[in-house]
């Protein structure tokens, strides 16, 4: 008996646009394409196993928003961190993110706070570990659980394109994010206002982590220019 092609459908090119996106999404929020990356359209497609046009075509994307660099010979770059263009994005991603952290207080349920511990507690055990980018993924989802509770869509998607353009500069963290000191209590902080519904303490902790980790990536890109 013949095969009957008819019966399959042939996967959208829109899902794979979206499978794309969600794989640089992924690689820059976590730190695995530093500043200067270049990103060759014909490369991506045969590292993600699709043809060029979906490739290219969220590439396209990326660049019409401003996260990444069009370039001659169809290619794309990660821009350059500066510190003028790290403290920009350090300030405003403490007001949105501050926001998300008062409105989600709020509008948190008690289910929502025990899934956060818990997404807390794993991203504290791989913070000492040797893989970095396990450990900021983690970082991402809880924080994301928190921003999600908001209930704000709109500051959710703003949000995500300051964690675009910052995630970048993960990279030049050491391996372990935990090695050295102590670790920092704003997640702590963080949840004990939740369950205060104190929207002010959840604000300053969120805040207060941003600061951590944007002072590191600081310190770590000051090193590199001295260098």
């Amino acid at each position: 008996m013949a095969l009957d092609f008819e019966a399959f459908e042939q996967v959208p090119r829109r899902s794979l646009v979206s499978h794309v996106e969600a794989q640089i999404r992924d690689a820059l929020v976590e730190g695995r394409l530093a500043p200067g990356t270049r990103l060759v359209t014909k490369e991506l497609a045969d590292r993600l196993g699709t043809s060029i046009t979906p490739a290219r075509e969220a590439l396209v994307r990326f660049a019409a928003s401003g996260i990444l660099a069009a370039e001659p010979a169809s290619s794309f770059r990660v821009p350059e961190l500066t510190e003028e263009r790290h403290e920009e994005i350090r300030l405003i991603r403490k007001r949105v993110e501050g926001l998300a952290a008062e409105m989600a207080a709020q509008r948190i349920t008690g289910e929502g706070i025990a899934r956060l511990e818990t997404q807390i507690a794993a991203y504290t055990d791989l913070r000492h570990g040797p893989d970095l980018h396990a450990a900021l993924k983690a970082n991402k989802e809880l924080r994301f659980a928190l921003y999600r509770a908001a209930e704000m869509p709109t500051l959710l998607q703003v949000i995500e394109t300051l964690w675009l353009r910052a995630g970048p500069g993960f990279a030049y963290l050491p391996r372990s994010i935990g090695s050295a000191g102590e670790d920092h209590q704003n997640y702590t902080h963080l949840v004990q206002a939740l369950r205060a519904r104190d929207s002010l303490a959840a604000s300053s902790a969120i805040m207060r982590a941003i600061d951590d980790g944007a002072d590191q990536v600081l310190f770590a890109l000051r090193r590199r220019q001295e260098a």
